[in-house]
């Protein structure tokens, strides 16, 4: 009798194409109709074959907590499963608190703790890390996800779309280290840095950044630009400590914080932050930010007539040489500390100077391949978009408007710098509204 027909018998291309299929219809499954977690680990029952394959999906992301660390430690001691994990999601759980304490902030004790339980897990989690080695690590690198929240954090209110509201302790009770006490051992397996859940200070994520010694990629959550001192002096401690600790950064993108009542500080686009800001944006080779950074105040440099007249002798005109994929978000009259502007006449002019601005300065990126370009206008509770992207390849350069008529300064901007790469120059406006501003 003929041996029962073995998928080990296929060609591996033939192998290959079922397990990504089956892994593929898993994690759409789940997407799609919700549920238990994607089954996809089940496979990995059927052999050994099968297990070292669909390993390759399910352990591609993982989500560790300390009380789960030493199983983690345990069941990835194989280099082999090491190779496979590009995102380990660290999620550091605070204490719990009653619902009438919602809308409350965190008395100092309860600070304090919160302070201690996250100083602790992440000593123990990065004294855990020490026995993994670079060379172990996934060539397409390894992104730590630090996650900080109480189980509390979820309101019983929910949004439009059916999603729960972060209570107002979550979003008013920021986190810090305690640094004094604070220590962590210096590793070089993780390539990309993202925290998320409650705020933290940006001094503390400095901490924690200088110790990842191969850190290409930082995604950061500023304090407000606010009148604050706190956010005032966190927002100038972390530019200054990026210029010591980060050198290897090359990818940043800029958070700003769920918005407070807090007033905006006068423009002073010569400040010691947006001087700092800039320097360091010119070893990147991706930049993305949101409200957290004044658009128009960063790109103050290409606003003025006369760039060497106008700007001090202290600051050098920025020459972005390395930067190919530039992202820039603002918003005006939404939320405070952000309205920036009085009236939407005042809001379309600022809208404009920015993006004449990042085209004037596009000419000092001769690398730039994509830019990004949203200002968001509310005014009578509509939402107006005035996007401008940017797309140079293969000596074609393409400008895609929509929300706005181009103006002939703005059109000059972007196309004197595409003229100097001797690209071909194209422009297309995908308006549907016929009363779209010009700018």
């Amino acid at each position: 009798m003929a041996a029962a027909p073995s998928i080990n018998s296929l060609p591996y291309e033939v192998r290959q194409t079922i397990y990504s299929l089956l892994a593929q219809h898993q994690t759409n499954s789940h997407r799609l109709h919700g549920g238990p977690a994607s089954t996809i680990a089940h496979y990995a029952a059927v052999s050994q074959e099968w297990q070292e394959e669909f390993e390759r999906f399910s352990f591609r992301e993982i989500r560790v907590t300390p009380k789960r660390l030493k199983c983690f430690i345990h069941i990835f001691q194989s280099p082999r499963r090491r190779a496979i994990v590009q995102t380990l999601r660290y999620h550091v759980t605070l204490d719990k608190y009653p619902p009438h304490l919602d809308g409350e902030q965190e008395t100092s004790e309860e600070r304090r703790r919160s302070t201690a339980i996250l100083t602790e897990a992440l000593g123990t989690f990065f004294r855990a890390m020490t026995d993994w080695r670079r060379t172990d690590t996934s060539p397409l690198g390894l992104d730590l996800h630090l996650l900080v929240d109480s189980p509390s954090d979820s309101s019983e209110l929910l949004d439009r779309n059916g999603t729960p509201l972060i209570t107002s302790r979550a979003l008013t009770s920021y986190l810090k280290l305690d640094l004094d006490t604070l220590s962590l051992p210096e590793l070089d397996i993780f390539s990309g840095f993202r925290c998320t859940g409650r705020h933290m200070q940006p001094t503390s994520l400095l901490a924690i950044v200088s110790k990842l010694r191969a850190l290409e990629y930082l995604d950061a959550e500023l304090n407000h630009d606010s009148i604050r001192k706190r956010d005032v002096q966190q927002r100038n401690d972390f530019i200054a400590g990026l210029e010591q600790c980060a050198a290897t950064v090359s990818v940043l993108s800029l958070r700003r914080p769920t918005p407070v009542h807090t007033t905006a500080p006068p423009k002073n686009p010569w400040s010691d932050f947006y001087a700092r800001l800039r320097i360091f944006s010119q070893q990147c080779e991706s930049f993305e930010f949101d409200d957290c950074v004044d658009a128009a105040q960063f790109f103050t440099p290409f606003i003025v007539g006369n760039l060497l007249d106008k700007t001090p002798m202290s600051q050098e005109v920025p020459f972005w040489v390395r930067l190919k994929r530039l992202n820039v978000r603002n918003s005006y009259l939404m939320k405070e500390p952000y309205f920036r502007v009085t009236s939407r006449i005042e809001a379309l002019a600022h809208v404009q100077k920015v993006l004449v601005a990042v085209g004037r300065a596009s000419r000092r990126m001769p690398e730039l391949r994509f830019a990004r370009v949203c200002q968001y206008v509310l005014t009578d509770g509509r939402l107006e978009w005035f996007v401008l992207t940017y797309e140079c390849y293969a000596g074609r350069a393409v400008l895609r408007i929509r929300g706005f008529v181009p103006g002939k300064a703005m059109v000059d901007a972007w196309k004197h710098p595409i003229a100097e790469k001797r690209a071909e120059f194209h422009i297309r406006v995908e308006n549907t509204d016929p009363n779209a501003p010009e700018l």
